[in-house]
């Protein structure tokens, strides 16, 4: 996740680059923005199915055998870290909305009203 907030965490930087006064300049950067905004949401989607898949698996091993207690352990970690990732997607709104407001700050020029990036 680090990587791919790369974008958002050099946002003012690569703004200061960018030729605020050009609304293709300010379209092919809000481009990256919505590419790396789909990239992670995809990869916090991914990470939760696997999670998901994990839990209901052993889920389904605890229902045959409850007094397995590794299991049970085991399951335990496994929603902690569903937990953890899921987390991500709060982050990700927070992140998003400071780099849309520093975008719409510094490219004025460039419409967002009839773009929309998921939250």
């Amino acid at each position: 996740m680090k990587e791919l907030r790369r974008v958002d965490d050099n946002i003012i930087p690569r703004m200061n680059m960018t030729d605020t006064h050009s609304e293709k300049a300010c379209g092919e950067f809000f481009s990256q923005l919505a590419e790396s905004y789909r990239k992670r949401e995809n990869a916090v989607d991914y990470c939760l199915k696997i999670m998901d898949e994990q839990i209901d698996r052993k889920t389904k091993l605890l229902e045959e055998d409850p007094d397995d207690f590794d299991t049970k352990s085991s399951l335990f970690s496994d929603e902690t870290k569903r937990r953890m990732i899921a987390n991500e997607l709060v982050v990700e709104d927070i992140v998003r909305a400071r780099s849309l407001q520093v975008f719409k700050t510094k490219c004025k020029i460039f419409d967002t009203s009839s773009l929309e990036l998921k939250s």
